[in-house]
């Protein structure tokens, strides 16, 4: 990984971690005083490395795992603060990132409501996780898993 890829990484969690949201390349080229083309060669750099996917057909963040750049079903709560994950698995990773909070999402089975507390680094809640895919075979294909 070059510096580049390095910087603009630590960029993207940070952005993820204060406000939620993934920053833009140009947005990254602004605040790390880069030039846009070297942005777009980190993240590609990042996606080749799977540090991160980019969403189809740009250079924007699409996932930088835990973190989803796009709305999803699994949204993870810590007071007024909400970070949107992939999946359950990703969901409870942002929860041991940033401590006591709460997951929220929908059974895709039944569409019935669920939610998982964090509280002292224990997760409660009623309810079962079921991953399809193993975790060995999760970049084959990103996007479904």
């Amino acid at each position: 990984m070059t510096h580049t890829e390095r910087t603009v990484r630590h960029a993207i969690y940070a952005a993820f971690l204060a406000q939620g949201l993934a920053p833009s390349t140009a947005t990254l080229a602004t605040q790390l005083s880069l030039p846009l083309a070297d942005v777009i060669d980190a993240m590609r750099g990042l996606a080749a490395q799977h540090c991160l996917t980019v969403q189809p057909g740009t250079d924007e963040v699409w996932m930088a795992h835990p973190f989803s750049a796009i709305e999803t079903r699994c949204v993870v709560r810590r007071g007024e603060r909400q970070w949107f994950a992939n999946c359950a698995w990703d969901a409870f990773a942002i929860l041991a990132l940033v401590g006591d909070g709460r997951f929220e999402t929908r059974s895709p089975a039944t569409g019935e409501s669920l939610t998982f507390e964090a509280r002292d680094g224990r997760i409660h809640g009623d309810g079962l996780v079921h991953f399809l895919v193993p975790a060995r075979d999760f970049w084959k294909d990103i996007a479904f898993t």
